[in-house]
């Protein structure tokens, strides 16, 4: 540790994995005859020479009395990058721990090596496999040894990989505390720039890194992100392009994309993203970016499949899972949405956001088809009384970092759900109250504003819709996608008032103006026209029937503006239907 520090050591390399190089030899003592060899491969392994360091290793592994050249060597052969070369480097370790079964270096190692190839498998479970022996191994190295860097690095780099930055964030504090240099300031304020975009300590810890080493690519690389993440893109842009062309990789393709996107410019943005995907097919991070992209520009269903390709790299990250189903619920796919949900509460059965939203899928079911899902009444009572332990933990303390842009706090997962039961009750004034006030909340936000209105239009709520669409067509960023948003309201009350239209002139054949109603209602769900005639029809007409008359009144004066003339006749109509249907009850 302490001949490590004493080198000042230099990085040149934006991969995350070479960070694991420089303190690959944190934590093993030499034996004296060979400390100076050793140190030679070290250096060269060091400077990113890896094939003059395996084949220095391999001089060495002859005379190794304590594995730490057989570490060195695994290494060097797995930073190469070649199957061939970290299948031997496997073999290697196979043979290395028969003779040095408990040396750390040697366990690390293998942590480091498994690491690797599970950037190398196309299976999306042999890859968690491999994540977890990596952090299994890594664990054993550091109980055998507390200061071994190797095993902290790893570790973070495995949580990282398996896209749960929260847990990545302790081992990576601990390697940066073990040994404060860029590389490791670096990789920390990474994790902890995933939790929280304006964490202060990671523009801290990145601004400290550059001091240590000036020209350090990923420093570079996560102070554009810090500069993006503050509204700086021209900053971010010219901190990104310092960066030279060799060290470009996936995630510098990927900042640059995001830059675009902030910027306005969508070709451009999904012109760099998908260059990330080609870079590195198996980084989630592009597919997600051009998921949230055209979900915004209203393509919802390249949306979906963007998010079912980040998917099948990721699993169990059930925060991308969460985003697809909320989004198919705004595209009114609720199969994908409730199989998406499903799929959380499978592996995490008190999960509030997925428990409010299969509460909302099954809302959503009762207005297209009349009943409930089976076990509906179960998984509101589960609901409520996980919303009630949620609650109380939350006002009993507030820790932990902010979460990743785009997601609903469980507040606004819980009034969202409470919209949808007041839709299927038809209370739609309190569902638009709902509505209105998260639209008022986020007048700010041109992209949760888009998200509310999108929701408010799914819903039929076309009132609540315009109001965030208008607030948001003052907005560049999203000024087109309101617009569209716009622009589908009008056609759809368009249509609406051409059927009201029709049933009105059709009522001397009821059935006909029936069917022209419901369709009316099925372009627009609040058109209140459409209401009035129907309940007229089915109060003044030979298709009498009281109970659908009320229920068509109700309906009426719930979506009816209050200046509205005819709420006058509903309401009395309504009140004489109902003593009528109580007379009846009561004989």
């Amino acid at each position: 540790m302490k001949r490590l520090r004493q080198n000042k050591i230099r990085y040149r390399s934006i991969q995350t994995a070479l960070t694991l190089v420089a303190l690959l030899v944190t934590g093993y003592m030499p034996a004296p005859a060979m400390a100076t060899t050793l140190a030679d491969a070290d250096e060269l392994l060091l400077q990113g020479k890896y094939k003059d360091a395996e084949d220095m290793y391999r001089e060495l592994v002859g005379e190794d009395a304590a594995g730490d050249a057989y570490a060195g060597l695994v290494v060097a052969l797995a930073k190469q990058n070649w199957p061939a070369k970290i299948l031997e480097g496997e073999k290697l370790l196979k043979k290395a721990k028969e003779k040095f079964p408990d040396n750390p270096n040697l366990i690390a190692a293998g942590g480091y090596v498994s690491y690797v190839h599970s950037k190398t498998v196309a299976s999306p479970a042999k890859r968690d496999l491999y994540l977890e022996a990596s952090a299994n191994l890594c664990q054993k190295a550091i109980d055998k040894n507390i200061n071994l860097v190797l095993a902290y690095q790893t570790l973070g780099l495995v949580r990282m990989a398996q896209d749960d930055f929260e847990a990545a964030v302790p081992p990576l504090r601990k390697a940066a505390t073990l040994a404060e240099n860029c590389v490791n300031l670096t990789m920390l304020a990474q994790a902890l720039l995933k939790l929280d975009p304006k964490d202060k300590d990671a523009e801290d810890l990145v601004e400290k890194a550059l001091k240590l080493k000036a020209d350090y690519p990923a420093a570079h690389l996560q102070k554009a992100i810090v500069l993006t993440n503050k509204g700086k893109n021209e900053d971010a842009f010219m901190e990104l392009h310092n960066i030279a062309d060799s060290q470009r990789n996936s995630e510098w393709h990927t900042v640059e994309g995001n830059i675009f996107h902030n910027q306005g410019d969508g070709p451009s943005a999904l012109q760099s993203w998908n260059k990330a995907n080609m870079e590195d097919p198996r980084n989630p991070e592009p597919y997600r970016q051009k998921a949230e992209y055209y979900a915004l520009r209203g393509d919802g269903q390249l949306a979906i499949g963007e998010y079912h390709n980040a998917l099948e790299i990721l699993p169990n990250d059930f925060s991308l899972r969460d985003a697809l189903a909320d989004l198919a619920l705004r595209e009114d796919k609720v199969d994908v949405a409730e199989a998406e949900y499903k799929t959380i509460l499978d592996a995490k059965p008190d999960d509030p956001k997925a428990l409010l939203g299969l509460a909302r899928v099954g809302f959503r079911k009762y207005r297209k088809e009349g009943t409930y899902p089976p076990d509906f009444t179960q998984l509101m009572d589960k609901l409520t009384n996980v919303i009630t332990e949620q609650n109380a933990l939350a006002n009993k303390s507030v820790t932990g970092s902010v979460v990743k842009e785009g997601a609903r706090n469980l507040q606004e997962r819980i009034e969202a759900s409470e919209a949808e039961k007041a839709i299927a009750q038809n209370r739609f004034r309190d569902a638009s109250k709902i509505f209105i006030n998260q639209i008022e909340k986020h007048r700010e936000d041109p992209y949760e504003l888009i998200n509310i209105s999108d929701s408010c239009f799914m819903e039929g709520d076309y009132r609540s819709a315009e109001k965030g669409y208008t607030i948001a067509k003052e907005m560049t960023e999203v000024s087109t996608r309101a617009e569209q948003g716009l622009s589908k309201i009008t056609n759809q009350r368009n249509e609406a008032i051409r059927h009201t239209k029709l049933g009105d002139a059709m009522w001397k054949i009821p059935e006909a103006a029936i069917d022209h109603y419901k369709q009316a209602l099925s372009a627009d769900p609040q058109c209140a026209a459409a209401y009035f005639g129907l309940f007229e029809i089915y109060s003044k007409t030979d298709k009498q029937d009281p109970s659908q008359a009320i229920d068509y009144a109700q309906k009426f004066l719930e979506t009816s503006d209050d200046s509205n003339p005819q709420r006058k006749e509903a309401e009395a109509a309504l009140a004489k239907l109902r003593k009528r249907e109580n007379s009846g009850k009561g004989k």
